[in-house]
């Protein structure tokens, strides 16, 4: 499900070579950009133009390391940014629901004309300045039933809202999980912490007594 999600979000905002890369990349860290070209079977700068565009959607991250065997030259390392992938994907959902609903408002509270002959359509306005006939054949224009045109609008709608809870879902998951690292992070760091605090501590007190045991000497001695 993740899997075919994420390739359909990079085929749509990049191509049809972006849902090979999201294979590829899927369940991997820092993969080589000469193993991507060889098995996207393109040329380097091909793969690098798909690679560098997942990267302007804020799909993919990469890391270069020097590569002192090829003379100084930089080897690419990539990484499939999921996260990031699903919030854009949930962002453009989000934006297409808005824009279709828009449309289907205005379908249904505007009324439309229609010639019989070249089925062109007017909206009221258009309509009435022409007499209500069609300024291309002359035809007189009747009033458009749009019952079906907002019918298929709202399956699509509908279509959408179903892509888009399985999405949510994911960038749910995906919360989770981020939530759980961090708080693994934390209760390390605090660990840490609380080590240095005692290892800390340990060495005061030690120092305490020494310094307690030349306090004592320097009494002696004076007596």
């Amino acid at each position: 499900m993740q899997l075919d999600l994420l390739k359909n979000i990079a085929v749509s905002v990049v191509g049809s070579s972006a849902g090979k890369v999201v294979e590829i990349l899927y369940g991997k860290k820092n993969v080589s950009e000469v193993l991507i070209t060889k098995k996207l079977k393109l040329t380097v700068n091909q793969t690098r133009n798909v690679l560098y565009r997942l990267v302007d959607e804020g799909l993919v991250t990469f890391v270069r390391k020097k590569n002192s065997k090829k003379g100084g030259w930089y080897d690419y390392f990539w990484t499939l940014n999921t996260g990031k992938g699903f919030s854009k994907f949930k962002e453009k959902l989000e934006k297409n629901i808005e824009t279709l609903q828009q449309q289907k408002n205005y379908r249904m509270n505007t009324r439309f004309f229609s010639c019989p002959l070249c089925e062109k359509e007017y909206t009221e306005e258009q309509s009435l300045l022409n007499n209500y006939t069609c300024p291309e054949c002359g035809e007189v224009l009747v009033l458009k039933d749009v019952q079906k045109e907002v019918a298929q609008i709202e399956r699509d709608i509908n279509k959408l809202k179903i892509v888009l809870e399985s999405v949510n879902q994911e960038v749910e998951a995906l919360n989770i999980q981020k939530q759980k690292v961090q708080k693994r992070k934390m209760l390390t760091d605090k660990r840490k912490q609380e080590k240095l605090k005692k290892e800390k501590s340990s060495k005061l007190k030690k120092l305490a007594k020494e310094l307690k045991k030349v306090k004592n000497k320097k009494k002696k001695g004076g007596l």
